[in-house]
């Protein structure tokens, strides 16, 4: 769902912007997905190639509706480990796009990294996304997301979530997703490095959830140690900085980690 940057999609919404609390917001959501929506109109499949994984992407409509529904091919050590994982979409699905459009307010404008933004501000996003409620218990507060005012693609996403540290002890966590490198492929921007920043994660670790991930990095970077060269050197091509970040987290409680895309095939005949 983030790691591409293919983001976009969160705009594909139809009505009118009178319909909602904030019209400004609600027009700029209107007119990104009006963008998007130009830029894949001969797109029917695209495939994201990346070091970790392969993502898949179909067209498919709901209620007229465009996005591409997604499933996440991941290889692990050269092929010793395959998973396959599917989501509703590369980031939401209609129904949500809706939801956003109904709750988002419109703050201004901001730089990002020399960029031009939109800031709009959603909170009240209970049930939007299902699957991060699984892993963070009490779900996300609250979101902004950041839209170029030149290209209308989102340049960045950040979150405040809480996450249950033990019973009825609830800690909050920041994510931050950065896109960068777009490029334009058969008409649709397309970020070709996404990277995923962090805080508070450390700080929601129990004792001995802090003591089982000091012992896990210590037990690879001793199994990396015995490793031939050519070994190591293909664990460290698949792993790349993660463990310095995996670090980091545990020592001064951040955790970033970037993806960055090879290829990308449109129109692959994907069924």
């Amino acid at each position: 769902m983030i790691l591409t940057g293919l983001a976009l999609v969160v705009f594909t919404i139809s009505g009118t912007s009178a319909q909602y609390a904030d019209p400004r917001a609600a027009e700029i959501i209107e007119t990104a997905w009006q963008e998007y929506e130009r830029s894949i109109e001969n797109i029917d499949d695209y495939v994201v190639e990346t070091d970790l994984f392969t993502i898949y992407y179909k067209k498919v409509y709901e209620n007229g509706r465009p996005y591409f529904r997604a499933r996440t091919e991941t290889d692990i050590f050269g092929g010793l480990e395959s998973t396959t994982t599917t989501s509703d979409a590369d980031m939401f699905t209609p129904d949500t796009y809706d939801m956003l459009k109904r709750n988002a307010r419109y703050e201004g404008r901001e730089d990002v990294e020399g960029f031009q933004v939109h800031v709009l501000y959603v909170e009240r996003i209970e049930g939007m996304f299902p699957d991060a409620e699984d892993i963070l218990e009490e779900g996300l507060e609250e979101m902004r997301v950041y839209i170029d005012t030149d290209d209308w693609v989102i340049r960045k996403i950040s979150y405040l979530a809480e996450a249950e540290v033990e019973e009825g002890e609830l800690r909050q966590i920041e994510p931050e997703i950065m896109f960068r490198d777009y490029r334009r492929i058969e008409g649709m921007m397309i970020a070709f490095e996404t990277t995923t920043v962090v805080t508070g994660l450390s700080a929601s670790l129990t004792d001995e959830e802090r003591r089982e991930a000091e012992e896990s990095l210590r037990e690879m970077e001793r199994e990396l140690e015995q490793m031939s060269e050519q070994e190591r050197g293909m664990v460290e091509r698949i792993l790349g900085n993660r463990m310095e970040s995996f670090r980091e987290m545990l020592e001064q409680d951040r955790f970033e980690f970037t993806v960055r895309v090879n290829e990308v095939r449109v129109n692959t005949g994907l069924e």
